[in-house]
């Protein structure tokens, strides 16, 4: 899913949801057992409130809640209701707001974040789900532990993207010549979208679906799952199935105060985080995978574009993402998804 809003970093901007953040205000000690200062937390995501991230967000809050016993008390707020992404995560980092569920706003922080959504890097989320809990996902928290944010090692899915337009239907490359597409934002959808002729432009996940209405864009990127729970198939009608790349969430703490609270609290939070990351995980492989069926039946024009015209217009796009990331990051890349390349 799209999972966020995004600014375009530097290094390797995050363009596609790809973390949860959770952050615990305060810095105050606390015992091995107890915390000291009790209070709410907040958790504040963009996806809406019926949605499969939601739904698990809420259920792994009521569980570290129960479980906690009032030493500790999480809310979800979904949907924006605390602001677009980039307000929450600004406010994630200056200790306004202690839980974020986020996706296109790591790149200032965790440069690394970018490379497992390379389009076409990967065809399965078992793979990404490999790199992202071992190696690659160990420099990624590691970049993230730098800046004063402790990662949860489970991240959540949203999936692979596929394409949605209005105009006309996305068959070969050579369609998308001249189209507008909402995009999760960030410089590596930009040149994505630049090297097949066309153009990236950005709009809050909130008010996608009245930009589309008011055919601000042409057409869009996300997961089938996120196509269903924003009804775009009302204001979009064709369907073009290519899984250009993979995006999902990750759950993060600010590091000190993670560090200051109590051990017992920790080992909930973390048991808890496990459990519903892979609970949602597969609840949104199975959306994913009935979305296209679900989507024909809602009324858009279903059809497979062909995808390798798409990665031959890419080989510059590829040399100079490799040249940004270096070649030790690139070997750690291809250690799991296999050659990369234009």
């Amino acid at each position: 899913m799209d999972s966020a809003d995004s600014r375009e970093d530097a290094a390797f901007p995050f363009f596609a949801g790809m973390t949860i953040f959770i952050v615990f205000g305060g810095s105050c000690p606390a015992s091995e057992n107890t915390m000291a200062n009790p209070k709410q937390f907040r958790l504040g995501l963009n996806q809406p409130a019926g949605s499969p991230t939601a739904r698990r967000a809420i259920e792994m809050a009521e569980a570290i809640n129960q479980e906690t016993a009032g030493e500790f008390a999480l809310e979800v707020f979904p949907e924006s209701r605390l602001g677009p992404d980039p307000k929450m995560f600004a406010d994630l980092r200056a200790g306004a707001l202690e839980f974020f569920m986020a996706g296109a706003t790591l790149g200032e922080v965790a440069p690394t974040s970018a490379l497992p959504l390379l389009p076409f890097a990967f065809t399965q989320s078992k793979a990404v789900f490999a790199a992202l809990d071992g190696g690659l996902g160990d420099r990624i928290r590691n970049e993230l532990a730098a800046n004063g944010l402790h990662a949860f090692r489970h991240c959540w899915q949203n999936g692979f993207h596929h394409l949605t337009t209005s105009v006309r239907p996305i068959r070969s490359a050579d369609d998308l010549a001249g189209l507008k597409f909402r995009s999760p934002g960030g410089a590596i959808a930009a040149d994505f979208f630049n090297a097949l002729g066309a153009e990236a432009g950005m709009v809050p996940f909130s008010g996608m679906y009245e930009a589309f209405k008011a055919r601000q864009f042409d057409g869009q990127s996300d997961p089938l799952g996120v196509v269903l729970s924003l009804k775009l198939y009302e204001v979009q009608s064709y369907l073009s199935l290519t899984a250009h790349w993979w995006s999902g969430f990750t759950l993060l703490a600010n590091a000190a105060a993670w560090a200051a609270l109590p051990r017992s609290v920790q080992e909930i939070v973390e048991r808890n985080a496990e459990k519903f990351a892979l609970l949602q995980r597969d609840d949104i492989e199975k959306v994913n995978a009935a979305g296209a069926e679900e989507l024909a039946r809602c009324g858009m024009q279903v059809n497979t574009a062909d995808t390798a015209g798409f990665r031959t217009r890419l080989g510059d796009f590829y040399k100079s993402w490799q040249a940004k990331a270096g070649p030790e990051m690139w070997r750690l890349l291809e250690s799991y998804a296999g050659d990369i390349g234009g």
